[in-house]
């Protein structure tokens, strides 16, 4: 809170090693995000999604507040954003960003053509990904990120990390379901 680092006198090196671990699958998620919600306002492929959330009666600007974004429909936009950065393919398999293709065991991305909610804890740190999809035919039309060590949904309510200081001050909170719902909401104050 006022900007001290604090330094560890001790740390057993598998727990150290753990942490480490579980910061690098942080980083990873959150430049995804980015790179999500950058794909949303700048490319044309976006610009159905664009249109679908303007329609839901979203703002521009709280959208951007609440990180929305847009994965591209390319198999490995995703993947080999991440393998430039330094990530490997384990580590898109344990933050549920890639999969495996059955038919010939080459990885993939996982949200693809899909508007990108991200899911994050009160701190306001990326743990995965909420995607609807933007053609009729894409199944399912809500595509979540499993449960895995950083993402756990029982945990973790969408916004929270918006709501939290609000919440205080108001004394209450409403509950809702639904992204565009909880974004609405937030929206009109």
């Amino acid at each position: 809170r006022y900007g001290v680092e604090l330094q560890r006198e001790e740390e057993d090196p598998h727990e150290a090693e753990r942490r480490k671990g579980r910061e690098r699958l942080l980083e990873l998620l959150s430049r995804t995000s980015t790179y999500y919600e950058r794909y949303l306002w700048e490319s044309s492929e976006a610009g159905r999604a664009r249109e679908y959330l303007a329609g839901r009666g979203l703002g521009e600007a709280v959208l951007r507040e609440f990180r929305v974004g847009y994965a591209p429909s390319a198999w490995d936009r995703v993947l080999m954003a991440s393998r430039r950065g330094g990530f490997s393919e384990q580590e898109l398999y344990a933050t549920g960003l890639a999969q495996r293709s059955k038919q010939n065991g080459q990885p993939y991305d996982r949200f693809r053509s899909r508007i990108m909610f991200p899911l994050a804890d009160v701190r306001g740190r990326v743990l995965g990904f909420g995607a609807r999809a933007m053609r009729e035919e894409q199944r399912p039309k809500y595509l979540n990120t499993s449960d895995n060590d950083i993402y756990h949904k029982g945990l973790h309510l969408y916004g929270a990390d918006l709501a939290r200081a609000h919440a205080t001050r108001a004394g209450e909170v409403i509950l809702c379901e639904g992204y565009t719902d909880v974004i609405a909401l937030h929206q009109a104050g």
